[in-house]
């Protein structure tokens, strides 16, 4: 992707492609020259993400061409999955004794990855530091989804400080009910060329076995109590990985010795955070979804890692990337 004239805040612009707009603000280190990407119209996703290591500037997600294209394909590329992600089995779910139906919108009857992948957030505000720029997105649901009648708000701040960024997301219950809410950051991330030679390297987790609809069959594999590590050579991927109750930040990592760097994606984990891991290997070979989840697939029928609140109560969680130079 063609590099843009940076300016001396984080600025809002027009991209435009045909016929069509779209926003999108840009968050910039000037001494590093590092930058965040994100479209606050389409589902707050992160478009571009460009981290230094060493003398190098790394741009790590694999995102469509133009923003155009993600509103038409409904990419869900550097999306917020709210208010659940993964599938719903045949778009169904009963909560507090009712039964709801959700609009069905993926092969299979199934409901998947929410409905806020393409939801128009307002920038709140904006914040630049020395060392440091910010932007605060803001949204709120009204409760007339189809199948999911609940009210919530949405705040998310994302910051790029040297050489990392973070998300924090805040999901806060506006209603006059409890209401069952799920989040995942679905990012596709690269290095360069094909990730055959690439290794993934996993904390200590269990494996959830899921059914040919990707959704947990009730098996949980033997827990491994040490970090993994797994080539990608001529591998298929598509899997979910428990990190446990336990409240702590666990780190993938993306490795590519070829050119001596590894990239970070990091997360809150443990009960009430994003305690599951999604690792989904595309077809286009040059790319892995490294996804930080609070709650397994079909969570609003299984209830795993379902977060419940209460009125007026609040979800908070953070994840982040960062970039490590691999010693030689």
């Amino acid at each position: 992707m063609a590099e843009r004239i940076l300016t001396k805040k984080p600025t809002r612009r027009l991209e435009t492609s045909g016929a069509k707009k779209a926003r999108w603000i840009k968050l910039v280190n000037f001494e590093t020259r590092e930058s965040a990407s994100i479209l606050p119209d389409l589902g707050a996703k992160v478009r571009e993400l460009v981290l230094r290591c060493g003398d190098d500037l790394y741009s790590v997600l694999e995102f469509p061409p133009s923003a155009d294209d993600t509103a038409e394909k409904s990419h869900y590329a550097g999306a917020k999955l709210i208010p659940f992600p993964g599938r719903i089995v045949d778009a169904t779910y009963r909560f507090a004794g009712k039964k709801y139906t959700l609009k069905v919108n993926s092969g299979g009857h199934v409901a998947i990855h929410g409905f806020f992948f393409d939801k128009p957030y307002d920038i709140n505000k904006t914040k630049v530091g020395n060392k440091s720029a910010s932007v605060i997105l803001t949204t709120e649901h009204d409760g007339k989804t189809k199948g999911y009648p609940f009210k919530f708000s949405v705040l998310l701040t994302y910051t790029l400080a040297s050489g990392t960024f973070t998300c924090a997301t805040e999901i806060r219950n506006t209603d006059s009910k409890p209401i069952p809410i799920g989040d995942g950051w679905h990012p596709y991330f690269r290095t360069s060329g094909s990730v055959k030679r690439l290794l993934l390297s996993i904390p200590a987790h269990a494996v959830v076995e899921v059914t040919p609809l990707k959704v947990p069959g009730g098996e949980m594999r033997k827990p491994v109590s040490r970090r993994t590590t797994i080539p990608l050579s001529n591998r298929t991927l598509d899997s979910v990985f428990d990190f446990g109750e336990t409240r702590r930040k666990v780190t993938t990592k993306l490795i590519d010795r070829q050119r001596a760097v590894e990239i970070q994606m990091w997360q809150d984990s443990g009960a009430g955070r994003y305690r599951y891991l999604v690792l989904y290997r595309p077809p286009s070979g040059t790319s892995v979804a490294i996804e930080p989840w609070t709650c397994a697939p079909n969570s609003f029928n299984n209830g795993m890692g379902l977060i419940i609140l209460k009125p007026g109560r609040k979800f908070k969680g953070s994840y982040g990337v960062r970039l490590k130079k691999l010693q030689s």
